[in-house]
Order: structure tokens, then sequence, then C-alpha cells
């Protein structure tokens, strides 16, 4: 295995992945409405939060794998660009990402959800698809 993945952590990662396509599955979902409704916008949260959360396990466990040690999303997310694994483009969208997570849980300031839905409309999936294949391709060897 690459990196000192073992067959648990293999198996690990791809059942985040198969996670991750389930929160991307319900973001299309509610995009593809002209008018968000009430349960929307909270199920739109919740996917980014998942997203976010299975994306930074997957980096976490990476890490380990290489003993790097790592300390939250943000730098979760920019250890995909350390690690040769997706490129920088791609990782300074997962930080935003990454950010966008934090103000969901800790609520900073209030939540543009139609500004999310813009993002998610326009590239915000793709890149997010993008990440996924490239651990994919990563994790395959």
């Amino acid at each position: 295995m690459r990196t000192g993945l073992g067959i648990d952590d293999i198996v690990y990662i791809k059942k985040l992945l198969h996670e991750i396509d389930e929160a991307l599955g319900v973001i299309e979902k509610v995009i593809r409405r002209k008018r968000l409704r009430i349960n929307d916008k909270y199920a739109l949260r919740y996917a980014i939060v998942e997203i976010v959360e299975s994306l930074a396990l997957i980096s976490q466990r990476i890490a380990r794998a290489m003993d790097y040690p790592l300390e939250g999303y943000v730098e979760a997310m920019k250890f995909y660009s350390k690690a040769h694994i997706l490129d920088e483009d791609i990782v300074k969208s997962l930080v935003r990402l990454a950010r966008l997570r934090n103000l969901i849980i800790h609520r900073y300031w209030e939540i543009d959800d139609n500004r999310i839905v813009a993002e998610a409309r326009g590239s915000g999936l793709e890149v997010i698809r993008r990440a996924l294949d490239g651990i994919r391709r990563f994790i395959e060897g």
C-alpha cells in the first residue's frame, strides 16, 4: 500500500469517500430547486459539514500513515497539497470550504444560504469531485 496505508486505512477512506458522494447527492438535489425550502438550507449546511469533516478524517488518516501530525480542518485540507495528493487550486477551494464549515458550526455571523447555493451551482461541486478523484487515485496507487 502507498505511504504506509494499510488495508484498514483504505477501507475506512473508501467508506468516507462514499459518505461524501452521498452528501454531494443531497446538495445536488437542493440546488436543482428554484427556491430553497426551510429544510433545504439545513440539509445543505449539514452536507457541507459532512463533506469537510470526512475530507479532514481522510487527510488525518493519510497524514498519520506518513507520520505527519495535523490539527484542525484548514490544516487537514492544506495537507493534501503538501503530500502532493491534490493540486493547489483544489486545496485552496477545500480550505474555503473548511472555513465555511467553521462558520456553519460556530455561527460567527449569519450564513447566506443563497450564496452557498450559487457557489454550489457554479464550480463548488466540481472542485469537490476533482478532490475525490485525486484521493481515489492516491489510495489506489
